[in-house]
């Protein structure tokens, strides 16, 4: 029966039980497997690529404000630093196959070689723009020498100061702050992040809420000796905020993250029987969780959290979709797992369709339980909701009806009612019903169809 909660469970998102968990960087330092290395190797490709659009974006930022009362020179500043960015970019490119060169294409060995070539060389240009018109905090260039009103050089001092107030959080900002935002993209529901630079001048003060000491659903993360991350989750998962702050002469915010999806982001409510609200956290239950399952973003755990409440919020409208898509998320091991009576809830609420009768059919079958084995916990409940699924055409619910009449997992053994359900499911173009008709073809010819139903 395992394949079938697999199958369940896993169409939440498009290959969910197939994606590995989220690697932290301490997992890539000693990682031996081919797989890992691959994805260790890509993800350092593409943080050291994210931070270099971030550094390219805020020099443009910072030339536009500094060039500002000399609009020409700026703009042959501007001109030289993008032609400049681009043949470095076919540099890098063209260099980097060359160090995989005696390696086999395609093998874990040359993707690695090759992903961190350009991340070692997207780092160092990252550094190198970084160094072109330094950015201005308070009036004095940072880097120049020391800022007299830094209010210290510790960070877990600095951060109550700087977020103090509006005053201090704008004295400390850089001139030119990087800016993600979640935008929809072109596919229906989905969304991806989008970095932009804004001047400080355009950024609407306070940026944070003030933090004393300690603070309840902040994280302090360090980067390395000079960058720290702040991550704010005050606002829940759903409106998860990252604060990127450097330091030279002294610290200074230099980007915000912004990992919610905004209203202005959201189309028009399109499920019937729900209220704008529900309809509103369904549509950031899907992008969210796409978000989170492509495992490309540190916030992996929280996107998909942020995911699994949605869907809870959506389906209290008692719209089967939803309702089906919490049950799974809950389930999936990549999310908490709900109460046992919110979860069958869930499930009950789904049953009207056909992936929600097999889905309540499964939760009599294990409850609210990630161990696929064993019995079957409840098998004329799950019949019963297995017979409705059929009825309603599914095959799914054929090929596990068959599997189940054919291995007794419901405790009913009969071959003959086996081939007839798997019969069923291939006269509906259903490989899984020819495959099963085939398998019990092969395993004795006195074998003939009876009744599924």
């Amino acid at each position: 029966m395992n394949q079938f909660i697999r199958l369940l469970i896993g169409a939440t998102f498009s290959g969910l039980l197939g994606l590995p968990t989220a690697f932290a960087q301490d997992d890539c330092s000693e990682s031996t497997i081919s797989e890992q290395i691959d994805r260790c190797s890509d993800v350092a490709k593409n943080a050291a690529d994210s931070q270099l659009n971030t550094s390219y974006h805020q020099l443009m930022a910072r030339l536009e404000a500094q060039y500002r009362a000399e609009p020409d020179t700026g703009a042959a500043y501007t001109a030289k630093v993008k032609e400049a960015q681009r043949v470095w970019i076919k540099l890098r490119d063209a260099n980097c196959p060359l160090e995989a060169f005696e390696i086999k294409p395609g093998t874990s060995a040359y993707v690695a070689t090759v992903n961190n070539c350009i991340a070692r060389m997207s780092r160092e240009r990252t550094a190198f723009l970084d160094n072109i018109a330094p950015d201005i905090v308070n009036g004095s260039a940072v880097g120049r020498g020391a800022d007299v009103s830094c209010p210290s050089q510790n960070f877990a001092q600095f951060l109550p100061a700087f977020s103090a107030n509006a005053e201090s959080q704008k004295r400390l900002t850089a001139l030119a702050v990087k800016i993600l935002v979640l935008k929809r993209t072109s596919d229906p529901g989905q969304f991806e992040p989008q970095i932009t630079a804004e001047t400080g001048s355009s950024l609407a003060f306070p940026l944070m809420a003030a933090m004393e000491g300690k603070t309840e659903g902040v994280e302090i993360e360090t980067v390395d000796d000079t960058h720290m991350n702040v991550v704010d989750k005050r606002a829940g998962n759903s409106n998860i905020k990252i604060f990127n702050f450097a330091k030279k002469s002294c610290w200074s915010l230099v980007g915000i993250e912004d990992w919610s999806i905004s209203e202005k982001e959201l189309v028009a409510p399109g499920r019937p029987g729900m209220s704008r609200a529900e309809n509103l956290c369904y549509q950031r239950a899907e992008g969210l969780g796409g978000l989170g399952f492509l495992e490309r973003y540190r916030l992996t755990g929280e996107l998909i959290e942020a995911s699994l409440e949605n869907y809870v919020c959506a389906a209290e409208s008692g719209d089967p979709q939803a309702s089906l898509s919490a049950a799974r998320l809950s389930l999936s091991q990549m999310a908490p797992q709900l109460e046992t009576s919110k979860l069958e809830a869930l499930f009950k609420a789904a049953s009207t369709t056909p992936n929600g009768a097999l889905g309540y059919a499964t939760y009599f079958c294990n409850g609210n339980s990630t161990d696929y084995s064993g019995p079957c916990l409840h098998p004329e409940q799950a019949e019963r909701e297995v017979i409705r699924a059929v009825s309603m055409g599914s095959t799914d619910a054929m090929n596990y009806l068959g599997s189940s009449f054919e291995n007794g997992q419901l405790g009913t053994k009969d071959m003959s009612r086996a081939l007839a359900c798997y019969q069923l499911s291939a006269d509906k173009g259903s490989p899984g019903g020819s495959d099963g008709v085939k398998r019990l073809v092969s395993q004795g010819s006195d074998i003939k169809a009876s009744h599924c139903l």
